[in-house]
């Protein structure tokens, strides 16, 4: 079974059976995306993808269950730019532990933090060491934005150069055309490489291997990094075709680890 969690019963939960069922946490954020783009692009995308995995996908070795998206999350390295929401670090930390908490009173065991903001995942990796040690629940985190998740996909794909798929940028605004067109204005669309100090050398850039603390005006003036004139809704459906079954491989590696 493969099911929103605020679509079940009380009953229908008790029911499932614990030791094979998968509890997904999705994370996402409420920020600005450049002029072209919403400020929910990154929850849109991510409801997007649990959508299709629902309805394309199943799952015979037990249950998949989505709990219900924070749509809220940690950005306040977009705050001066218009439409940015954010938790500070503590109190996002707080909701996710109390949020693990109850999915772990509900007798789960495997819980998947499955994050699209890349603001949040320092914190999901600090939280999910923390989860594991005072909750006793196996915690596993899928960040797609420090992984190499989307890099497969984009092969043959991209065609902007390194800095092209970074933040409202190649691949979220091709993956925004396809799955929410009217909400996306491509004649405001710009492209916008890091500030030159943390481009132009090999130590300290935006991708490391250093990285520095930095807000998002000091990294591009117009809240894009990458190249979203680049982007198109064709790019954006063979993405979304490609991040359903590489996830379905990821879970299934999830459900083989047990520690």
């Amino acid at each position: 079974m493969i099911a929103k969690w605020e679509n079940l019963t009380r009953d229908e939960i008790a029911a499932i059976d614990k030791q094979s069922a998968i509890v997904f946490l999705p994370t996402s954020a409420t920020e600005q995306h450049g002029a072209h783009l919403p400020v929910g692009t990154d929850a849109i995308i991510l409801a997007r993808l649990i959508d299709l995995i629902i309805e394309r996908e199943t799952y015979p070795d037990g249950s998949l269950l989505f709990a219900p998206q924070l749509l809220i999350g940690k950005s306040n390295e977009h705050m001066g730019f218009a439409g940015t929401l954010t938790f500070s670090t503590q109190t996002y930390y707080a909701m996710i532990k109390d949020i693990a908490a109850a999915i772990a009173k509900s007798g789960f065991i495997k819980l998947v933090l499955l994050n699209s903001h890349g603001g949040n995942t320092d914190l999901l990796h600090l939280i999910s060491r923390d989860l594991r040690i005072d909750l006793g629940l196996q915690v596993y985190v899928f960040d797609w934005w420090f992984t190499p998740f989307w890099q497969k996909g984009l092969k043959g794909l991209q065609e902007s150069g390194k800095y092209g798929v970074f933040h409202a940028c190649e691949l979220e605004t091709s993956l925004m055309l396809h799955a929410q067109p009217q909400s996306v204005h491509m004649e405001l669309a710009v492209d916008e490489d890091p500030t030159a100090c943390l481009r132009d050398n090999d130590t300290v850039t935006v991708f490391g291997p250093y990285t520095v603390g930095w807000k998002t005006s000091d990294v591009t003036q117009s809240g894009v990094i990458g190249a979203p004139t680049l982007a198109t809704a064709e790019k954006g459906k063979r993405l979304f075709d490609y991040a359903v079954k590489e996830l379905m491989d990821i879970i299934s590696a999830f459900a083989k680890t047990n520690y």
